[in-house]
């Protein structure tokens, strides 16, 4: 009878074991496919906006999913782990619509784009710079180790001879740069900003530079490419445009 019964708390005890170890690892997943798609804003996008096809991401992130929890996975318990991600992921489209919905868009051709490196020398230069220039001045960036200006073309040969030509890192004209101004709003929904790139980038069109300040958005492209920009951002508007107004009929 003993021998009975330590057979049979052997044989559960290999069943707990195995539902631990099945439970360890479907948390195991589930934790690496969060850390994963909260690592890529356009995963979390397509996931948001219900146009994705699970089981297409499920195994296109499934070798990144392998190599962190160390063994092979199964494809469908990524697919139930990026399901139930959906609900935690607290990004309010609605809101990034309305932004959008109430900007405005201008442009500025004509534009350079003069890149020197930040020295001591430089930055007492850029002080006379934006003392003198400050009209012509669309954007600058000072970074770690350069300093980029946004300016009229027209202006950008006498700037240049400000600087040494030792200290030049970039210089480029034919530019032209669009700018976004959007409500105060902007600042505080999350999501705008990538809304606009997205669009970009999915149109082909490549940023030269780009920065915000307050609710400006400012895009520094090629002038090959401003009209086409300009078309897709339009367009953005238009349809964040159309769905709020959608919205506020349905309300009615």
């Amino acid at each position: 009878m003993a021998l009975v019964n330590d057979k049979f708390i052997y044989f559960l005890a290999k069943i707990v074991q195995r539902w631990n170890k099945m439970t360890n690892i479907g948390q195991s997943v589930s934790k690496t496919v969060k850390e994963i798609v909260l690592d890529d804003i356009f995963l979390q996008a397509a996931i948001r906006g219900q146009y994705c096809n699970y089981s297409a991401i499920a195994r296109k992130i499934k070798p990144l999913v392998d190599k962190k929890v160390g063994y092979d996975t199964d494809v469908q318990s990524i697919v139930t782990a990026i399901k139930r991600l959906k609900p935690t992921l607290t990004y309010s489209p609605k809101n990034v619509k309305m932004v959008l919905a109430d900007s405005n868009l201008s442009v500025k051709t004509g534009v350079a784009k003069i890149t020197v490196e930040k020295t001591r020398t430089t930055t007492l230069k850029f002080s006379e710079l934006i003392r003198k220039y400050i009209n012509s001045i669309i954007h600058v960036s000072v970074g770690y180790a350069a300093i980029t200006i946004i300016m009229d073309e027209m202006c950008s040969e006498e700037v240049l001879e400000l600087f040494e030509k030792s200290s030049l890192l970039e210089n480029k004209r034919n530019l032209a740069a669009i700018i976004v101004t959007s409500t105060p709003e902007i600042t505080d929904v999350p999501g705008c900003a990538i809304s606009i790139y997205e669009r970009l980038f999915s149109s082909g069109i490549n940023i030269e530079d780009t920065t915000s300040s307050y609710t400006d958005t400012i895009i520094v492209v090629k002038n090959e490419d401003v009209g086409k920009a300009f078309e897709t951002l339009n367009s953005l508007i238009n349809e964040a445009r159309r769905e709020i107004l959608t919205l506020f009929k349905g309300r009615q």
